[in-house]
């Protein structure tokens, strides 16, 4: 499910990293088809039965996928970059930075309850 302010979030991202965001947007709904997405901090955030799971970001030379709980999660390729409490992210500056599996993989797990 996704609202109007995503659309235009997605619609003013630069052109070098709107692929790579666009992708993760699909990879995420594919994954996790029942999450909802709205724009909470200035960026879509995405949640399954009101808990939230992850959301993406962009930055000046890359994209980013967070996670709420990353923390608490496997992490087999050593992808998730942070020092918080709970959150970590994965940095993605192209689209072949994206191992779709994994990625899959992890997104499944942030959205299991």
């Amino acid at each position: 499910m996704t609202d109007n302010s995503t659309e235009k979030w997605f619609a003013a991202l630069p052109s070098s990293q709107r692929p790579i965001l666009d992708r993760l947007r699909s990879l995420i709904f594919a994954t996790v088809p029942n999450a909802k997405e709205e724009i909470k901090w200035s960026r879509p955030c995405y949640s399954t039965n009101e808990r939230l799971f992850c959301y993406l970001h962009t930055s000046k030379g890359h994209a980013t996928l967070g996670f709420q709980d990353g923390a608490s999660m496997s992490d087999p390729k050593n992808l998730l970059e942070g020092d918080g409490k709970d959150m970590r992210h994965i940095k993605l500056r192209s689209l072949n930075d994206l191992d779709e599996p994994t990625l899959c993989s992890m997104l499944a797990e942030a959205a299991s309850p």
